[in-house]
């Protein structure tokens, strides 16, 4: 319990840094590889697109997650990989603050609060599983006993469960941006 309060704590230093970087660079915050598909400025996709931009870059995260428990220093990845996903929301709820005003809260509340907060629940799921594995392998590593852990595949079985919700998470993000995109922000339902 303790360990998913740091992360969120981390979470939440990479959301107030995502903040101020687009406050202090407005225009190179705008970038794809920083906003991770968070932010909902031009989203004129088909179905298809827009579960593909919810599902990816969640799943690039969750991936470099899962390869990094395998090592004995990734413990420091896991953190960083929160601290990415913590700019990417800062960024993305800034930019649309800064492009609509207030009039971008309802942007923020209904397309980008559920999926960011569903796919950060998963990502500090994630990264509690990282730092278990990987310090049973730092603990190897450096002859001390370690902690006698699960089998290798009940690792490999949370994350493809973790998978498994990312991909019920992304369905659904992307049912409702297609749904709701029109009416908050002014464009046919996310058509192109």
């Amino acid at each position: 319990r303790r360990q998913l309060q740091l992360f969120l704590y981390v979470l939440l230093a990479g959301f107030l840094t995502g903040i101020v970087l687009t406050a202090v660079f407005p225009d190179r915050a705008a970038s794809l590889w920083l906003d991770q598909g968070l932010s909902e400025q031009g989203v004129r996709y088909m179905l298809p697109g827009l579960f593909f931009r919810s599902f990816l870059p969640t799943f690039g995260l969750l991936l470099c997650c899962m390869l990094l428990g395998l090592s004995a220093f990734g413990q420091a990845g896991a953190i960083l990989v929160l601290l990415y996903r913590g700019i990417g929301l800062g960024i993305a709820v800034s930019r649309s603050y800064l492009t609509w005003g207030l009039q971008g809260l309802p942007v923020v509340l209904f397309l980008q609060l559920p999926h960011s907060g569903v796919t950060s629940f998963l990502l500090l799921l994630a990264a509690r599983e990282t730092w278990r594995l990987s310090s049973r392998f730092a603990a190897f590593v450096c002859h001390h006993s370690g902690e006698e852990g699960e089998p290798l595949r009940y690792y490999w079985i949370r994350f493809f469960v973790l998978t498994l919700l990312l991909l019920l998470a992304a369905a659904g993000d992307s049912a409702l941006t297609y749904c709701l995109s029109g009416r908050l922000m002014g464009h046919s339902g996310g058509m192109a």
